[in-house]
């Protein structure tokens, strides 16, 4: 017995699109697609890596005197690094939630920079070691560079 000539057009019709299937279809992809829109950039910009580049070369040079010099004499630069910093922070913060991992980065800085020199105002140079103040600049020049890193890393294919 031969099917009928109706029934094997049928088979070879496309299946018809549905309104409510074509809708939600579209609507997934505009979710999918405002999902992404939503998503923070941020670019490498040029002032904070010369701001990280800095700051790393005075905050270690700094702590790395505290082994040999007198607190009363490094007073000056303590302070002048600490605004330079609270400055670079600042700068950093004010560029929004897109900037949240370099903004925790400078925390983590600040936080070393601070500690380190609170054992200092503590104790005195040499009281620690003669080079204990040497590898704590090593450990701040570290998270710096771990920053730098990362601002390095920021859109590199756009620059």
């Amino acid at each position: 017995m031969m099917p009928s000539a109706k029934a094997g057009t049928a088979r070879n019709k496309a299946l018809p699109l549905y309104p409510p299937a074509a809708f939600a279809s579209l609507l997934a992809l505009l979710l999918i697609f405002s999902a992404c829109a939503g998503v923070p950039v941020t670019f490498h910009d040029a002032t904070t890596y010369t701001n990280l580049v800095d700051l790393k070369v005075d905050a270690t040079l700094l702590v790395e005197s505290f082994d040999t010099r007198k607190v009363k004499d490094n007073e000056a630069q303590i302070t002048a690094v600490n605004r330079n910093l609270k400055r670079a922070y600042e700068y950093e913060k004010g560029k929004g939630a897109a900037n949240s991992d370099t903004v925790q980065q400078f925390e983590k800085i600040v936080k070393l920079f601070n500690e380190d020199v609170g054992t200092y105002r503590e104790n005195g140079p040499g009281a620690l070691g003669k080079r204990y103040f040497q590898e704590a600049a090593v450990a701040l020049g570290q998270a710096f560079d771990i920053a730098i890193a990362t601002e390095n890393e920021k859109n590199k294919d756009n620059r």
